[in-house]
């Protein structure tokens, strides 16, 4: 098991997910708005992550790519690939997390919100949705490390417009829980990753390769 699949399912969990559907035959179900949230939530930890705690984050990259050979698939090719710099930058107004969701599902469920909307249990574990959420987690993370000052800036303007809703959503009746801090949530998640760690197994070694690379070379001699 990887830290994305761990996260995952500790989160579908505890949101009560997976349930049972049906009379005869009962199968295991889950709603298709928590999963996207769940989505969301994971893209997010890996953005934290990688804004707020580069060393770990380079461990979880490296981890997450255990059988690539790195003499023949360069670091740099992760950025090539996985770096959602310019469809986060395009969509200033959004959340980077969402928008680094829907890089990859811009027309599935994705874009199905409802809240009736039940899908198959299968479907989670399936290989496609796995690799989907692989990639999602390790955008985040290569985001965060590329952007830090603008994954905070981002982020506690978007909490500061929540709050200013808040009190109208409490108005309301609406239940509503504060928006953290982006160093909250990237406490959060490390108390994952040692759980992660102390559960299943510890991290793969780093490769020098990615160590070398510019960019993450830069974060780890600034901490």
């Amino acid at each position: 098991m990887t830290f994305p699949a761990f996260w995952l399912f500790k989160f579908l969990n505890y949101a009560g997910w997976p349930r049972t559907k049906g009379l005869l035959i009962r199968k295991k179900v889950v709603n298709c708005t928590i999963l996207w949230g769940a989505a969301t939530q994971l893209a997010k930890a890996g953005i934290a992550i990688g804004a707020l705690r580069p060393k770990i984050a380079v461990s979880l990259l490296g981890d997450l790519f255990p059988n690539r050979d790195w003499s023949r698939q360069p670091a740099t090719e992760l950025w090539v690939q996985f770096d959602p710099s310019e469809q986060v930058a395009n969509k200033s107004d959004e959340p980077p997390e969402e928008v680094i969701v829907e890089i990859l599902f811009p027309s599935t469920f994705y874009n199905n919100r409802d809240i009736s909307v039940i899908l198959p249990w299968e479907f989670v574990l399936s290989k496609e949705f796995q690799s989907d959420y692989y990639i999602t987690f390790a955008e985040g993370l290569i985001w965060g490390l590329s952007h830090p000052e603008e994954a905070l800036d981002r982020h506690e303007k978007q909490r500061q417009r929540f709050l200013k809703n808040l009190s109208l959503m409490l108005q309301a009746g609406l239940k509503v829980h504060p928006l953290e801090t982006l160093e909250k949530f990237a406490d959060e998640t490390e108390e994952f990753v040692n759980s992660f760690q102390n559960e299943i197994r510890p991290f793969a070694k780093v490769p020098q390769e990615l160590l070398s690379l510019p960019v993450i070379a830069a974060r780890l001699k600034s901490i």
